[in-house]
């Protein structure tokens, strides 16, 4: 490679030289290069930049003709570069290297600007590379944007202030800090098949969305979409994010179809946001889900999710799945987080009562509210341990069978304690046990042990009677409710 100097070079181009190949070109200080004096055809190959600041600009950009051409191949760029008010029909950076502190494209008028990989009918695979820095693109007019297979080690991304702008593809690269904000996208945007270093962050900021998708990729630690609109289908299909990562939505507009499905994120937060059609959360695994003041207008299908941390999720998030779930008759998942949900409920009743303890003031001036949540605990724990709240079917049958006959025997004693009982004999037992059998019987209220339509006269057997039939009828009424959910 022959190294030159900018002063050569900047003579070079200004005289409308169109190919540069295998340079080394050392700029000792700035130098601002005026397009409208250039080749409107420039390709530089194999060709590093290094020293000063570089920048190509136009005098003006309304009545510059729409016809030139900028490639830039297998280059390194060790200097800050700049292209600002230039005009380009195609400005493109293939397989190229970034190493630096700004690499600025700003307030261009360009018809489509690139970032990729080479030509691997004729190479092998060689991706543009950003080793430090920031890529900036910023304002102006540019119709299309392509970015694929490039790799951030580290550095910035940053698009922002773009109205004009039909299509932006970024694309099975690697990435690290990403700030996508105030602009709008009028055709397509796709982010797909895209993998983030972690410990990095992703900003989606006040823009607006057509056909978007988002599908198979791997996010950020933290990603926040925020003020954004989502105008068309979107799609966040088998998107993944690091162990430790946020996904995080905040007052969004999504007005067509979205679909997160199959998706695994490790604590996805919606807050605030509008979901004007169906919203699809099929077959996704999370470990935290967090869904604060956000409506479902459609309705959104949560059919086979999988939340690992679900004791970490609070109540209303739980109940606005599980609303979702019995809207989408999916009695199956419905139940699930019916029974999450009293889990989450019983927490919270516990954490109420903590704090009546801490403040014996507010525990005075509280008392029915104290004696409404130490009801509720006893009820939920009644339902956990009989049915796991109406669930558990095999639960209950052995709850009733079990109470029931205990109550039953202290029952038979107490009508019999001054009597000698001989269960062997076989008239004691047929007795025995045909009263056991009358004593299950709910509506029954005769004494089980004798034959005739009589009354119990012992005050002890009728308490233990009493007791046991609504132990018996609480128990059945607990079966029946777990076999009901099955029901359509």
């Amino acid at each position: 490679m022959t190294e030159i100097s900018g002063v050569e070079f900047e003579r070079k181009i200004n005289s409308k030289e169109k190919l540069f190949n295998d340079l080394i070109i050392n700029i000792e200080k700035k130098i601002t290069l005026f397009t409208q004096d250039l080749n409107i055809e420039l390709k530089f190959k194999n060709v590093i930049f290094k020293g000063e600041n570089l920048t190509f600009k136009d005098f003006e950009i309304e009545n510059t003709p729409f016809n030139r051409f900028c490639i830039f191949e297998d280059c390194t760029f060790n200097c800050d570069v700049n292209f600002t008010d230039s005009t380009f029909k195609y400005l493109k950076f293939i397989a190229c290297v970034i190493e630096n502190k700004f690499f600025q494209i700003t307030n261009c008028k360009i018809n489509d600007l690139s970032f990729r990989e080479n030509d691997t009918k004729i190479n092998a695979i060689k991706p543009s590379m950003v080793k430090s820095g920031m890529i900036r693109i910023i304002n102006g007019r540019i119709k299309e944007i392509l970015i694929e297979n490039i790799v951030f080690l580290d550095g910035t991304l940053h698009i922002s202030s773009l109205n004009h702008t039909e299509n932006c593809s970024i694309i099975r690269s690697t990435l690290c800090t990403i700030v996508i904000s105030h602009s709008i996208f009028s055709k397509y945007f796709n982010y797909f098949n895209n993998t983030s270093i972690e410990s990095t962050q992703s900003l989606f900021n006040r823009c607006t969305f057509p056909v978007s998708s988002f599908a198979e990729t791997t996010f950020n630690d933290k990603t926040h979409f925020t003020y954004c609109i989502f105008d068309k289908i979107s799609s966040f299909q088998s998107i993944k994010n690091h162990i430790k990562g946020e996904f995080k939505f905040t007052d969004c507009d999504f007005h067509k179809f979205t679909d997160f499905d199959k998706s695994q994120i490790n604590k996805l937060r919606l807050e605030k946001n509008k979901f004007h059609d169906f919203v699809s959360f099929q077959e996704t695994n999370f470990n935290i889900v967090e869904i604060e003041k956000t409506s479902f207008e459609k309705g959104a299908f949560f059919d086979d999710i999988q939340i690992k941390k679900i004791d970490n999720c609070n109540r209303r998030t739980i109940r606005t799945i599980k609303q979702q779930l019995q809207k989408a008759e999916n009695k199956i998942d419905y139940n699930r987080f019916r029974v999450y949900e009293f889990n989450a409920y019983k927490d919270d009743i516990k954490n109420k009562l903590k704090e009546f303890e801490k403040d014996k003031n507010h525990l005075n001036r509280n008392s029915r509210e104290l004696i409404q949540l130490k009801r509720d605990a006893f009820i939920l724990w009644i339902s956990e341990i009989v049915s796991e709240y109406g669930t558990d079917w095999k639960r209950a049958l052995k709850f009733t069978l079990f109470f029931g006959s205990i109550l039953y025997f202290s029952f038979f004693v107490s009508e019999n304690y001054m009597y000698k009982i001989e269960l062997f004999n076989f008239e004691n037992f047929t007795r025995f046990t045909s009263g056991f059998f009358r004593f299950f019987l709910v509506t029954d209220f005769f004494n089980p042990l004798d034959n005739d339509r009589t009354y119990l006269t012992n005050p002890l057997s009728w308490l233990i009677f009493i007791f046991g039939k609504i132990v018996i009828a609480f128990g059945i009424y607990e079966m029946v409710q777990s076999f009901r959910k099955f029901k359509a």
